[in-house]
Parts: structure tokens; C-alpha cells; sequence
């Protein structure tokens, strides 16, 4: 790949993660507005959802990054594979989990639970994934990743054809049926349920985990680039529209677009992976190492951040105010994004000093 630097790194990859990781931070904060409030037509209320809507592609994309560089290793030994894979991914489940937990318990909560009880309480929810919110996420690479030893011989040996048909029948199972079920449960209150629909291995978020794989190492044909592309924009201004007035027919905040597997946001991830990967020899030529070598750093911080940025936020983010005007919304949204992402990556790298806490707290990343 041209845009393959000294250090290994790609640059429209790390750009991708740094993204990312910005997004995830702006899905976290305009949540809080979003859920506190039914009231659609306020200021406040339309920045955080435009915000969070055009910020929905991050998840996929990151499942889609993890594809493209982890589906490409070898793999010799099993043994080694989640000593050096799975392992740096348990510990800080298991780290997080517990910081959390008791942060919430005690700070939170402000419980009298003992520690007996906690641990008993903690030991439940950390096998259950109740811990925290965005721990989830954790939980779901872990099991792709214990996938992965078999998967990579399968899209290894597949053609293109091959794996263009998986990709196929993964969106049909996993967008478009869930799409028109979602649809048609907001008109009738009822889910349709068409067995032959359910396979399993085209369920989930495995399929972004192959279709990173897949767009990374193939070209795709210009008129399935420029189709994929412009639909892509299109969510980007639809998807907040059509929540709005899903929301109004539902009299809450209304979720369905703003899903993993919503259409908008698969069209969204799409565009925002072919077009950075389109504009890899470019960014390649005119960024200079130093800068590349600035983006090489957050993004390798991007896992850590993950895991401290809700512990940021929850101690030094401001709520927006349901009545706030235009300017006074995006001002706070502004100086969340930038206090929370900038105190995080700070922490990262000072608690990257000592390797031991490296390790456990962020599986040896950052």
C-alpha cells in the first residue's frame, strides 16, 4: 500500500480510527440530551441529534479496520494468536469493567454495598456485560477475534466472487431485512419473523469485520464506488431527518436509524472507508512525517481513549441545557469533544509511562 510509512502504519487507516474515536466521544455526550428529553423541536435538541446522527458510522468502521489488518496475519499458532490477540483484550475488560463498576457504585449510585456484595454484584454483571455502557464493545471484537484463526483461512481461500457473495447475503440478512422489519413493527407493532432469514454467520457484526477485508484489499468497480459514495452522503443529511420524524410518530426518541445495522449507517461507513481509501496516495505525499507521525500517536491511542473517555466525561463534561440557544450548544458541544478527547489522550500517554499499567489497562496498547 503507497500510503504505508516507515513504522508500518497506514495513514488513511489512522485517520479512519481518529474519526472514529472523535465520533464515538459525540455519540456519548449528545446522548445525554437525546435521552433527558421527548421535546423534537428545540435548538438543543436538533444539534444533538444531527451531531449524533452524522457520528453513527463510527462503530462499523472501526469493526471494519479491525477486519481489513487483522483478516490480512498469519496465523501459525493458536497458542500465540490469543496470547498476543484475545489476552490485551480480556485484561482491560476485566480492568475497566471493575473501575467502572465501582465508579458507578460508589460515586454514582453513592451505595453503601460492601465489598463482598460488590464483588459478588461486580463478578454478575462483568459476565452479563452490564458494567458499563460502551464495554459492549469489548465483549463483541473479542468474540470475532476468537474467530479469527478460521476466518482468516476462509477469506483467504475464497475468490473475490466468493466473498462479494457472503457480503451480499450479509447485507440482505442483516440490513435490509432488519430494515423492513423495522419498518413495518413502527406501522403495525409487530415484528415480522421470516425463519429462512436467520443464518447465523450472516448475522452480526462479523459481516462489517469481512467487509473491512474486503474493501481494503480489493478495488471496487468506479460506478459501485460512486453509488456507494453518494449514498453515503445522502444518509449523512437523511439520517438525522428521518429520525426526527420517526421520533415524532413514536413519541420518544426513536433509535432506528441511528442503529449498527440501520441502512443509513452502512452507507455511511462505506463512504467514509472508500473515501479515505481513495484518497490514500495523496495523504501519503502531502503529509509530512511529522505529521504522520502525530497521527500515528492518537491512533494508536484510539483503544485507550475508548475505554478512559467516559470516565473523562463523566467528571468533567457540561450538559447542554434543553432550552440552549444555537451558539450556546454548539459551544458546549465543542468544548466537550475537545476537553474530553484532549484529557484522555494526555492520561493515555502518561499512564503509557509505566508498562505495567500499560498492560492492564490497555492490553499493551497506546
Amino acid at each position: 500500500m503507497n500510503s504505508v510509512f516507515k513504522n508500518n502504519r497506514i495513514v488513511y487507516i489512522d485517520l479512519l480510527r481518529i474519526l472514529s474515536i472523535l465520533a464515538v466521544i459525540i455519540l456519548h455526550i449528545t446522548a445525554d440530551l437525546l435521552t433527558r428529553t421527548n421535546d423534537f423541536n428545540t435548538t438543543s435538541w436538533w444539534v444533538s441529534n444531527i451531531f449524533n446522527s452524522i457520528s453513527r458510522f463510527a462503530v462499523p468502521v472501526f469493526f471494519m479496520i479491525s477486519g481489513a489488518m487483522m483478516l490480512r496475519i498469519e496465523i501459525k499458532s493458536y497458542k500465540d494468536f490469543y496470547i498476543k490477540r484475545v489476552l490485551p483484550l480480556l485484561i482491560p475488560l476485566l480492568s475497566w469493567s471493575l473501575i467502572y463498576g465501582w465508579y458507578n457504585q460508589y460515586y454514582i449510585l453513592k451505595s453503601n454495598m460492601g465489598v463482598g456484595d460488590f464483588l459478588l454484584d461486580f463478578g454478575y454483571r462483568l459476565l452479563v456485560d452490564r458494567n458499563y455502557v460502551h464495554l459492549w464493545f469489548l465483549y463483541a471484537i473479542i468474540a470475532i477475534y476468537s474467530t479469527v484463526p478460521l476466518i482468516t483461512k476462509l477469506v483467504k481461500s475464497c475468490t473475490e466472487k466468493d466473498i462479494r457473495y457472503y457480503l451480499l447475503l450479509w447485507f440482505i440478512v442483516s440490513v435490509i431485512y432488519r430494515f423492513i422489519s423495522d419498518v413495518i413493527f413502527r406501522w403495525t407493532n409487530h415484528y415480522i419473523d421470516i425463519s429462512i432469514m436467520n443464518i447465523p454467520m450472516f448475522m452480526g457484526f462479523l459481516g462489517y469485520f469481512i467487509l473491512g477485508y474486503y474493501v481494503y484489499n480489493y478495488e471496487l468497480p468506479s460506478q459501485w464506488k460512486n453509488i456507494l459514495f453518494n449514498l453515503g452522503v445522502i444518509s449523512f443529511f437523511l439520517t438525522p431527518i428521518l429520525t426526527y420524524f420517526a421520533s415524532i410518530h413514536s413519541g420518544i426518541l426513536d433509535e432506528m436509524f441511528y442503529g449498527n445495522y440501520s441502512i443509513t449507517t452502512f452507507f455511511m461507513a462505506m463512504a467514509m472507508f472508500i473515501y479515505f481509501k481513495e484518497q490514500e496516495t495523496s495523504l501519503h505525499e502531502k503529509t509530512n512525517y511529522k505529521i504522520k507521525k502525530i497521527i500515528s500517536s492518537i491512533s494508536k491511542a484510539s483503544f485507550s481513549i475508548y475505554l478512559i473517555h467516559l470516565l473523562v466525561g463523566l467528571s468533567i463534561s457540561q450538559r447542554i441545557d434543553f432550552d440552549a440557544t444555537l451558539f450556546e450548544s454548539l459551544l458546549n458541544l465543542l468544548f466537550n469533544i475537545v476537553t474530553i478527547f484532549a484529557i484522555s489522550y494526555i492520561a493515555v500517554k502518561v499512564l503509557n509511562l509505566n508498562r505495567w499499567v500499560t498492560h492492564v489497562l490497555f492490553g499493551g496498547r497506546g
